[in-house]
């Protein structure tokens, strides 16, 4: 293999472990509310490293146009590339699973699409985007 294959190889691994990180840390944040006991308890999925893990291919295809774009386009970019990625994701782990790990979860927001996305996610969306962007860009 040559050194660009390992290059690229690590920047999965290394999104996919960052993508579930920031995803334990989004959910215990924002599931404080309703836990009694504040334990601050953060989940994920396995599941969901390999939508994690396609960052860095998206960046080498489109983000020799996307830097170049102002901060707050490219936020909503990524917002909205990020979505699409969990829409397909969660809808193929529906078919393969019988329903995504976040699905009824999801379903309890008056704010899901199908109950494989949730719009009211947006901010949070954007700045992951950018947060991975940042990275990216200090890796490279």
């Amino acid at each position: 293999m040559s050194m660009e294959i390992h290059k690229i190889l690590f920047e999965m691994a290394l999104f996919a472990v960052l993508g579930l990180g920031f995803e334990v840390l989004f959910t215990s944040v924002t599931d404080f509310k309703g836990d009694k006991r504040r334990f601050l308890m953060g989940y994920s999925s396995l599941w969901y490293a390999p939508l994690y893990a396609c960052t860095p291919l998206f960046f080498h295809c489109a983000g020799d146009v996307l830097f170049s774009l102002p901060l707050l386009f490219r936020g909503g970019v990524y917002a909205l590339v990020i979505w699409l990625f969990e829409y397909i994701g969660m809808w193929l782990l529906r078919l393969l699973l019988g329903a995504s790990p976040s699905e009824e979860q999801y379903l309890r927001s008056r704010w899901n699409v199908h109950g494989l996305i949730r719009l009211d996610f947006f901010p949070a969306m954007f700045l992951m985007g950018l947060a991975f962007e940042l990275i990216f860009r200090s890796i490279r």
